[in-house]
């Protein structure tokens, strides 16, 4: 599993050329308008539930797949699903670090959602490159045409921008190159085929007892209930400022992500409370956070993770859990966005109070 950072030092000595050859075109664009002053998301619309032998359309929003053989290993989970895969014309296209231009990246999007024989949009994967899409989306095509949307990581800046300008439920869960472990595999089948809510989030079993793998920490005790929002740390960050930034009042604020020092996780928590978007939430779940501790060279130096996490959400005088199993995991929840959850902090439980999908 690849960290965000060290997929950009991969991509950088093939993006050059791919960058040059691109620049004629990019040159062409027409200007972009300007978005929609910030408003408040519209109700929440659900998607129907997936049934066995149903088309799903494969996206790239964001990099490209550096192997073009897990495109086959994609396909395959889609089918172990007991879905059928169809891919995007572009999926396999490459402008230095993204899977295509914009423009072909958006097509595939609206493609998928205008498409009555396609019933869900899965992601192949994250990366980088979704934010560039965002203010070119068409959201009353989404909005018309509402279908599940599967993914994670850069993928959050889809969720984001939907769920604020659709209003769509969407699903933060497993991309389609990234693995799928059978326990994944049975969350994910009662996610989208069963129109009832997912009920309780758990960590996968511990055999060792004493030598706990995901434990779940207490920052904060107590019980809130509201709708879920966020995904990605980086990218409720990048979105900042914009018509597409989070909306946390009287939600439950899920946060998570992978390959950042504590004192990243620090700025970005920090950039959240300063614009007040950690105290709105009614509630906080934080992620494991793969790969997140210091660099060996600054070790005696920085601050913990846990010690960060105590500092910004640990003193916000609401309920803040951390260490659920989502997001870059191998092993994951799938957190449906926009639906009611409760957190319980004091006996670290999150449980799916709604249905995410409307019956077939």
């Amino acid at each position: 599993m690849r960290s965000r950072r060290s997929f950009m030092r991969l991509a950088a000595a093939g993006a050059a050329g791919s960058l040059l050859t691109a620049s004629g075109a990019s040159a062409k664009r027409k200007p972009k308008k300007t978005p929609p002053a910030t408003s408040a998301p519209p109700a929440p619309i659900k998607p129907r539930v997936l049934r066995p032998g149903d088309t799903v359309g494969l996206v790239a929003p964001a990099s490209y797949t550096f192997d073009l053989w897990q495109l086959d290993d994609a396909a395959a989970r889609v089918e172990a699903l007991g879905l059928k895969p169809k891919f995007g014309k572009y999926v396999r296209g490459r402008r230095g670090f993204l899977s295509g231009t914009d423009e072909e990246r958006l097509e595939d999007l609206h493609a998928m959602f205008a498409d009555r024989s396609v019933s869900a949009v899965f992601a192949i994967q994250g990366g980088y490159g979704t934010p560039r899409l965002l203010d070119r989306l068409d959201y009353d095509l989404i909005r018309r045409n509402p279908k599940i949307l599967l993914g994670y990581s850069d993928i959050t800046g889809l969720h984001l921008a939907i769920g604020r300008k659709s209003g769509l439920v969407t699903f933060h869960g497993p991309n389609m190159t990234g693995s799928l472990p059978p326990r994944t595999l049975d969350l994910l089948k009662k996610a989208l085929f069963v129109a009832e809510p997912i009920g309780e989030l758990t960590n996968p079993d511990e055999p060792d007892p004493l030598n706990v793998e995901f434990p779940l920490r207490t920052v904060a005790p107590g019980i809130a209930r509201g709708r879920i929002v966020g995904g990605n740390l980086t990218l409720v960050s990048a979105t900042m400022g914009t018509p597409y930034e989070i909306e946390t009042k009287g939600r439950v604020l899920f946060l998570e992500d992978t390959g950042e020092a504590p004192y990243r996780i620090d700025r970005m928590l920090v950039q959240l409370r300063l614009a007040g978007k950690l105290q709105q939430a009614a509630g906080i779940v934080f992620g494991t956070c793969t790969d997140c501790g210091p660099g060996r060279s600054s070790f005696e130096l920085s601050l913990s993770l846990s010690e960060v996490l105590m500092e910004q959400l640990g003193t916000l005088g609401k309920p803040v859990l951390a260490g659920l199993v989502f997001g870059h995991t191998k092993e994951m929840s799938i957190v449906p966005m926009g639906v009611e959850a409760q957190v319980n902090a004091t006996a670290r439980r999150v449980t799916i109070l709604e249905a995410a999908t409307l019956p077939a």
